[in-house]
């Protein structure tokens, strides 16, 4: 018995013969599985959920029907074009072993279909993988925040952020001359009063 494990799926094998054997998938489900092209069985996949469907039934469904039209793109979208079997029927194995096998990518879909149990524990799954790849996200956004706040120099002096105001707005001249230019009043504010800090002038006549 050898285990192999990767960051969504733990097998353990038991080997059957030296074509088949037992394996622990999604760590829920111990299934049969054809050691030369890796496809299970579909009535271990029943039996280890309990179900009473046939699997038959499966090919019969128009939701299935649809995913298995799309099944050959699954792999030119993914880079590997390549010919794969979805699904084959192995009249001529021992008992226990013949029957209906299906790809290892549609092991879960076939689970899905048979336990409503089985599918709530998939979308679980999917939502805690969405959760933690959305929290290391938000982490590596902060911490490129924090970077960022460190290398903009302070307006104002420390501590002192909540007790100034700047404020400009213009004043008409008295002057009729003057009419082409504005004053700008820069203003401080402090927690008593006002202060005039400067007034600029501008014009664009020279």
């Amino acid at each position: 018995m050898s285990t192999s494990e990767n960051t969504t799926t733990a097998i353990v094998h038991e080997a059957i013969n030296e074509e088949y054997e037992w394996v622990q998938f999604n760590k829920q489900l111990r299934l049969i599985r054809s050691v030369k092209d890796d496809m299970y069985q579909m009535q271990s996949i029943l039996n280890a959920l309990r179900s009473t469907k046939q699997a038959h039934h499966w090919f019969e469904n128009q939701q299935t029907k649809e995913l298995l039209e799309e099944f050959p793109h699954m792999f030119a979208t993914r880079g590997k074009p390549r010919v794969e079997i979805p699904y084959e029927n192995r009249k001529n194995l021992l008992n226990g072993l013949r029957g209906w096998y299906v790809h290892r990518l549609l092991v879960n879909a076939v689970a899905m279909w048979a336990s409503p149990r089985y599918a709530c524990y998939i979308f679980m799954m999917l939502d805690e993988i969405h959760r933690q790849e959305r929290e290391e996200l938000e982490n590596k956004l902060e911490a490129k925040d924090k970077s960022i706040q460190k290398r903009i120099p302070r307006s104002v002096p420390k501590g002192k952020e909540k007790n100034y105001k700047y404020m400009i707005y213009t004043e008409e001249m008295e002057n009729e001359e003057d009419k082409d230019m504005v004053m700008l009043h820069l203003v401080r504010r402090n927690n008593k009063s006002f202060y005039d800090l400067a007034k600029i002038y501008k014009s664009d006549r020279n």
